[in-house]
Order: structure tokens, then sequence, then C-alpha cells
């Protein structure tokens, strides 16, 4: 099991190793549009719809992240009200209900990139299919944390 979780933690880091190079490069992007565009009057045609891809993108890798953290926004102000054993239920339903959530981003993003493969973005060539298939990527890793989450709370069943 340490080997399977030292596996997991590798693949989390380099996800938001990640994450973090397309912050960077996003800040760079947005900046040197700026600059180009008031200072010296030119704009990079690709630089906008580059860097709404890249916002895309991150927002979506990160929701997974988010997820794996369970840093979500949740009241748990009302889960608190109830006994030890509501909780648990509770606890399982959310986790379910998310793990339903990512597997249906997984179908209908799946769906919708498969659908947009033809269209091609004006500025950087480059196919709408690839911009949406951050739904279904994202949806995978969604319901993977949800999985890991789940078998986390049936072993911890003493707590």
């Amino acid at each position: 099991m340490d080997k399977v979780k030292k596996f997991l933690n590798g693949i989390d880091l380099i996800i938001e190793y990640i994450c973090s190079g397309i912050l960077v490069f996003l800040v760079c992007l947005v900046f040197s549009q700026v600059f180009c565009r008031y200072v010296l009057k030119f704009t990079p045609s690709w630089s906008e719809e580059t860097s709404v891809i890249l916002m895309i993108w991150m927002g979506f890798i990160a929701c997974a992240i988010g997820v794996k953290r369970g840093i979500h926004l949740t009241i748990s102000a009302l889960v608190d009200l109830f006994p030890r054993k509501i909780q648990k239920i509770i606890y399982y339903f959310d986790e379910i209900a998310v793990l339903i959530f990512g597997l249906i981003m997984i179908f209908y993003g799946g769906q919708l990139s498969s659908h947009t493969m033809m269209s091609i973005m004006p500025a950087t060539q480059i196919r709408t299919g690839f911009l949406y298939m951050c739904i279904p990527v994202s949806g995978v890793m969604i319901s993977f944390y949800c999985i890991a989450r789940i078998i986390n709370l049936v072993l911890n069943r003493e707590n």
C-alpha cells in the first residue's frame, strides 16, 4: 500500500508542477500581451486565444486537485450537527455525488471534444476538441480522486 501511495503522490506532484508551470507561463504571456498592446501598439494574434486555452485547462486541472485535497466549498456547520454515524453517511453520499459528476464529465466531455475535433480555432489553428479535452481529463482525475477518498473513508471506519 505504501508503494501505491508513493506512486500516486508522485503523479500528484507532477500534475501540480504542470499547473504551476502553466500559471507562470500564463502570467508571462498576459504580461507580454499587455506590454505589446499598450507600449508597442502591437498584439500577437495568438496570445489572447492561447491565454484562454491555458486558463481553461489550468482551471479544470486545479478543480481536480481541489477534489483530491477536499478543499472545495462545503457546509460543514450543518453536517457537524448530526451524530457521527450520520456524518459518515453524508460524507459517503458527498463522495459518491462528486464521483458521479466526474463520470458525467468523462462521458459528455468526451462527446463534446469528439464532436468539436474538426473545428479549428482561428488564431492558434488548434482543433477546438483539444480545448474541450480538458473536461474528460479532469473528469478522470476527479473520479480517480473520489475513488481514492472513498477507499480512505472505508479503511478509516473507526474514525
